[in-house]
C-alpha cells in the first residue's frame, strides 16, 4: 500500500503531523481512511446472518471508526486556530468539511442503520456503556436525515456543508480582527506597574491597547480614564463586525432550515433533545427561575455600583456603561472590603500559578507531571506527560498558554486524541491542550494574573484532567464527550479551589518576596466575593437568553435588535449604541443554542462541590471518589446517575441557590 492510500493507525499521534500543510492533509486523510474501512466491514455484515453481527464487529469498529473520525478532526480544529503559519491553518481547516461529510454519510448509510437495527433486535447481552453506544446510535441515524426521502438527504448534506464552512468563517474572523485604541500615555493610570512598563510610549506619546484579553482585561478593571476604557470596549465589541453580523444571519436561517427538515419546530428544539435540559421550555423555566432569584440582589449591587460611581464624581442618576460593571465592583469591593486586586495580583505570577496548578492537582488526584522534550505547533508550547504515582503512563497534554498574532482568542482546552479500551486490552493514551491568552512574564517585568485568571486557568485545567483521568472503554464516550450541558461541571467546580486558603497557598506566593497570600488579605477577599455575583449571573443569564432567542424566533430576525432588547431587559446596563456583540460571540458556533448549559452545569457543580466542602478540599477519599463517579466514565453513563452515584442523592439546585444569595 502507498502512503498515499495508506490507513493512519487508531494511536496516531495528531501532533507530530503540524509541521506542514501536506502532513495536515496526510493526517485528515489517512484518518478518514481508516474511519472508512472500518464502517465498510460493517457494511459487509449486511446480508450476514445474525450470528455474525457481534458487539465486537458492530459496535466495537464503530467505536473504531469514530477514533478515527475524531484523530481526523480534532487536532486540526486546535490547528486551524493556534498554528502561526497561515497556510498550516488552512490546511488544518479543510479537515472541518471533510470530517462533517463522512459523519453525515455514515448517519445516511441504510446499510449501516440495518446492521444496527437488526443488532438491536437479537436482544444480545450488553454492557451498560455497549447498550447506551447502540441507542444513541439508532437516535443519530434518526436524527441525522437517514428517514427523509433522497432529495431531503441531498438537501441535508449541502446545508451541512454550507454549516460547517460558515462556522469556520465565524470563528477565523474573530480570531483574526485584533483591534486597538491609541491613547494618550496618561490614559494609563491606575493600572499596575507591571501593566504600564509593559506599554512605554512610542515615538507620537501616545500607547496602544489592543483588544487581547492581557490588554482588554486590566484596562476594563483598572483604568481611571473611563472614557477610554469605553473606546476600548466598543472596538472589543465590534470585533469581526463588518463580517461576522452577516455571517451570523446565514446561519441561523440555515440552521433553522436544517431543524425544519428534520421535523424539529426549532434549532433550539433540535439541539436540546440530547441534553440534559431536553426542551426550550425547560431551558426557559430555569434561566427565569435564576433571574427572579437574582432581581431583589442585583438591585441592591447596583445601588452600591451607583453609589461608587457618585463617589468618583459621576452624576447618580447618569447611565452606568457595561464596560464600567467590573471597574465599579473592583473601586467597591477596595472601598468597602479593603480588596485591592492589584496587590492580589502580585501573589499571582503567571509561572508560578501555573507550577501551582501542577502541584495541587497532583496532590489531590495522586499524579505526576513530567516535562517533555516533544514537537508542538509553536516554540511557546511546552509538553507534559501525566502519570500516576507508580509511574504508569495516563496521557499527554499540552500548555499553550500566551498570546501571538492569529491565535484563539480565548481560554479552551481541545482535544488531541480521546483514550479507549484497545483490542489487545491496553488503553490508548489521551492527549488534550489548554489554550488560554494569559500575559508573559519577561525579565524585570512579572506577568501578574488577576484572580479572576487564576480561576480560569482552574477551570480549563479541570477539561484537561476530564480529559486525561477518562477510564472509558469507548472512544464515543471518553474524557468530555457528555451531555454539552454537564461538560462544564467539573472545570466550574475545580474553580472553587481558586477559592480555598489551604489551596491558595500552594497557588499564590508574592512574586518578589514568596510569601503567601496573608490571611487578612484572603479574608478580605472571601468577604468581598459575595459582591458583584448576582450582576455577574445576570449577565451570563443574559447570554444564555440572547443565544436562546436567536434560535428559537423565527429567521429573519433583526440580530442587533434582539442583542439590544435581551441586553436590556436581563441586565441594569444600556446596550451600547453602535456595538454588535454577537459577532464576536464565538459560543453561537460550537455552543448555538447551548449555552445555557454554563448555568445548568454551574449548579450541578455547586452540588458536587457540596461534598468536599463537608469532607475537605485536599481529602483524598473525596477525590477518589470523584475521579471514579464522574471523570473516569466521560459519557458511559447517564450524567444525572453519574451525579447520584457520587453524592449518594440525586441532584439539587439548592447549593446553587445558596451561593447565589450567599455573601
Amino acid at each position: 500500500m502507498t502512503t498515499e492510500h495508506a490507513l493512519a493507525p487508531l494511536d496516531v499521534d495528531p501532533v507530530e503531523h503540524a509541521a506542514s500543510p501536506e502532513a495536515m492533509r496526510r493526517l485528515t486523510d489517512s484518518c478518514l481512511r481508516t474511519a472508512r474501512a472500518r464502517l465498510d466491514e460493517i457494511r459487509a455484515l449486511a446480508s450476514a446472518p445474525d450470528e455474525a453481527l457481534t458487539v465486537a464487529a458492530t459496535l466495537g469498529k464503530l467505536d473504531e471508526a469514530t477514533l478515527a473520525i475524531r484523530n481526523a478532526g480534532d487536532f486540526a480544529q486546535l490547528v486551524a486556530v493556534a498554528h502561526p503559519t497561515a497556510a498550516v491553518r488552512d490546511a488544518a481547516k479543510e479537515a472541518e468539511p471533510k470530517v462533517d461529510e463522512l459523519s453525515t454519510a455514515l448517519l445516511l448509510d441504510a446499510e449501516l442503520a440495518r446492521v444496527f437495527r437488526r443488532l438491536d433486535a437479537r436482544h444480545l447481552e450488553l454492557t451498560g456503556p455497549e447498550r447506551r453506544l447502540l441507542e444513541h446510535t439508532l437516535r443519530d441515524f434518526r436524527r441525522n436525515g437517514l428517514e427523509l426521502p433522497p432529495e431531503g438527504q441531498a438537501r441535508l448534506r449541502a446545508l451541512n456543508e454550507q454549516l460547517t464552512q460558515l462556522g469556520q468563517a465565524f470563528e477565523t474572523n474573530i480570531a483574526e480582527d485584533t483591534r486597538h485604541v491609541d491613547l494618550p500615555a496618561s490614559a494609563l493610570a491606575g493600572l499596575p506597574r507591571s501593566f504600564v512598563d509593559a506599554h512605554p510610549p512610542r515615538e507620537d506619546g501616545k500607547v496602544r491597547l489592543t483588544t487581547d484579553y492581557p490588554d482588554y482585561l486590566p484596562f476594563m478593571q483598572y483604568a481611571t480614564d473611563r472614557q477610554a476604557a469605553l473606546a476600548l470596549y466598543k472596538e472589543f465589541d465590534n470585533r469581526a463586525s463588518s463580517k461576522n453580523v452577516a455571517v451570523l444571519d446565514r446561519l441561523l436561517s440555515l440552521r433553522h432550515d436544517k431543524a425544519r427538515l428534520l421535523g424539529y419546530a426549532t434549532w433550539a428544539d433540535f439541539v436540546l433533545e440530547t441534553r440534559m435540559a431536553k426542551t426550550p421550555a425547560a431551558v426557559s423555566q430555569f434561566l427565569s427561575g435564576l433571574r427572579a432569584h437574582l432581581d431583589a440582589r442585583a438591585r441592591r449591587e447596583m445601588a452600591e455600583l451607583r453609589e461608587m460611581l457618585v463617589t468618583l464624581g459621576g452624576k447618580a442618576d447618569d447611565p452606568i456603561p457595561p464596560s464600567d460593571r467590573v471597574y465599579l465592583e473592583d473601586q467597591v469591593k477596595r472601598a468597602k472590603y479593603g480588596v485591592d486586586s492589584k496587590e492580589v495580583s502580585k501573589y499571582f505570577e503567571v509561572s508560578r500559578v501555573q507550577a501551582g496548578v501542577l502541584e495541587l492537582t497532583s496532590r489531590l488526584f495522586g499524579l505526576r507531571y513530567q516535562r517533555l522534550d516533544a514537537v508542538s505547533w509553536h516554540p511557546d508550547v511546552e509538553a507534559y506527560l501525566v502519570t500516576d504515582t507508580h509511574g504508569a503512563p495516563l496521557g499527554r497534554f499540552y500548555f499553550d498558554l500566551y498570546p501571538r498574532a492569529d491565535k484563539y482568542k480565548h481560554a479552551a482546552v481541545f482535544s488531541v486524541r480521546e483514550t479507549r479500551k484497545m483490542s489487545d486490552g491496553s488503553r490508548l493514551l489521551p492527549i488534550a491542550a489548554i489554550v488560554c491568552n494569559f500575559p508573559r512574564s519577561k525579565p524585570g517585568a512579572p506577568a501578574l494574573l488577576t484572580h479572576g485568571e487564576v480561576t480560569t486557568f482552574l477551570h480549563e485545567f479541570g477539561h484537561v484532567l476530564h480529559h486525561l483521568l477518562s477510564e472509558s472503554a469507548l472512544a464515543s464516550f471518553a474524557g468530555t464527550a457528555v451531555a454539552r450541558d454537564f461538560v462544564e461541571a467539573p472545570s466550574q467546580m475545580l474553580e472553587e479551589w481558586a477559592w480555598s486558603k489551604e489551596t491558595l497557598d500552594v497557588l499564590a506566593l508574592h512574586h518578589e518576596t514568596g510569601a503567601k497570600l496573608p490571611d487578612d488579605l484572603f479574608d478580605k477577599m472571601r468577604r468581598a466575593r459575595g459582591f458583584g455575583r448576582a450582576i455577574a449571573t445576570q449577565r451570563q443569564l443574559f447570554l444564555a437568553a440572547l443565544d436562546q432567542a436567536y434560535h428559537t424566533r423565527p429567521p429573519g430576525l433583526d440580530t442587533t435588535a434582539v442583542l439590544r432588547e435581551i441586553h436590556d431587559s436581563y441586565t441594569p446596563f444600556k446596550y451600547v449604541e453602535g456595538t454588535h456583540f454577537q459577532a464576536t460571540f464565538g459560543h453561537l458556533v460550537g455552543y448555538d443554542a447551548g449555552y445555557y448549559g454554563y448555568q445548568w452545569a454551574l449548579s450541578i457543580a455547586r452540588d458536587l462541590f457540596s461534598r468536599f466542602e463537608r469532607e475537605g478540599m485536599m481529602n483524598p477519599k473525596t477525590a477518589a471518589d470523584y475521579r471514579a463517579a464522574i471523570l473516569a466514565p466521560g459519557g458511559s453513563d447517564d450524567e444525572a446517575r453519574l451525579v447520584e452515584r457520587f453524592l449518594g442523592r440525586p441532584s439539587s439546585d439548592e447549593a446553587y441557590k445558596r451561593f447565589l444569595g450567599a455573601d
